[in-house]
């Protein structure tokens, strides 16, 4: 996806978790639930790939397998050219510190039995800077750079606002200086001025300090704002992957399109002549296994081979691959 830069900071590749469905009086295995199903992708340096999709697709469970917060089934993680999901727990904590998250919630991924100073400085103490004065001083370094009072050191999570939590969560997630964050939906739960204030921090944040992000949400203008590359993703597969010009001023999938068309525009006139696309028939079960497109039970366009064929990314125009065989090369 990005010609002018050879090797990725992050490559995916045929990436899956399919979680055990249990039931029955004696607990047997019947099924999977397959939440990510080969997913592949690069991220380069410096960089922000937006991620979106409704929810329930996979897009957070891509982001844990690829911190290793889960074990993939199956596929392969590399990071600056390490296959991380090979190696060893020990060998991946020389990794782990330059991949950190942003989680959603920032309510409850912070503790609330620890201060601010607590919070901040745990990933410090956990990685060998055991000098006490020398971690406050670096506490208090991240504090200003995202934007908070170094008054607030000893106070605890439930004394601040939503965004102050999530500025908390962002400085715990730049103590170690990482080279890439994964923010897991990091404004969604926050109001949308606030929401403003914490992607222009991130902007920020990634420009001062050279920071790669994997951006995930479900919101279509959130993602436009921030992202260099935008990747669709339903019921866990990637369905269209451009960059976010492209991808937002012509989108090719038939699930993109729908999705688009329900973002509102900020312009009356074009609103109303403005065709909505409307999905219908049935949302099909992440246990069911898809011999062809996942989309198929849903789409406006679909054929008879669309529901056998399986459907792979494939670049129809440069910069711009899409996972649906409609769709003609240019």
């Amino acid at each position: 996806m990005n010609p002018e830069k050879s090797s990725p900071l992050l490559r995916v590749r045929g990436l899956k978790k399919h979680f055990p469905v249990h039931e029955g009086l004696f607990r047997r295995q019947t099924e999977w639930v397959r939440a990510v199903d080969g997913v592949s992708f690069d991220l380069y340096s410096g960089t922000t790939l937006g991620l979106v999709g409704e929810s329930g697709c996979g897009k957070s469970t891509l982001a844990r397998l690829i911190l290793r917060l889960l074990e993939p089934t199956e596929g392969q993680v590399e990071f600056e050219g390490v296959d991380v999901s090979g190696v060893s727990m020990r060998e991946f904590r020389s990794v782990r510190k330059d991949m950190q998250i942003v989680f959603q919630d920032p309510h409850a991924s912070l503790d609330p039995r620890m201060t601010v100073e607590s919070i901040i400085s745990e990933p410090l103490r956990i990685f060998g800077l055991n000098q006490r004065k020398e971690r406050r001083w670096r506490v208090l370094e991240l504090m200003d750079l995202v934007g908070l009072d170094p008054a607030f050191l000893k106070r605890y999570p439930h004394e601040f606002s939503g965004g102050q939590r999530q500025r908390i969560g962002i400085a715990r997630a730049l103590a170690l200086e990482p080279k890439m964050i994964v923010c897991d939906e990091p404004v969604s739960a926050l109001d949308v001025s606030i929401q403003s204030q914490i992607l222009n921090l991130l902007e920020e944040l990634q420009e001062r300090l050279g920071l790669t992000y994997l951006f995930i949400a479900h919101d279509l203008a959130v993602v436009r704002h921030i992202s260099d590359i935008v990747a669709v993703m339903y019921l866990g597969r990637i369905v269209e992957m451009a960059t976010a010009s492209k991808l937002y001023e012509s989108p090719q999938h038939p699930y993109t399109q729908a999705l688009l068309s329900a973002v509102p525009i900020p312009d009356p006139e074009i609103e109303r002549k403005r065709k909505r696309i409307l999905l219908e028939g049935a949302l099909p079960s992440p246990r069911q296994f898809h011999p062809g497109c996942s989309f198929a039970s849903r789409c406006p366009v679909v054929d008879a081979s669309c529901r056998s064929t399986p459907q792979t990314l494939r670049e129809v125009t440069e910069s711009h691959r899409v996972a649906c065989h409609l769709v003609k090369t240019s």
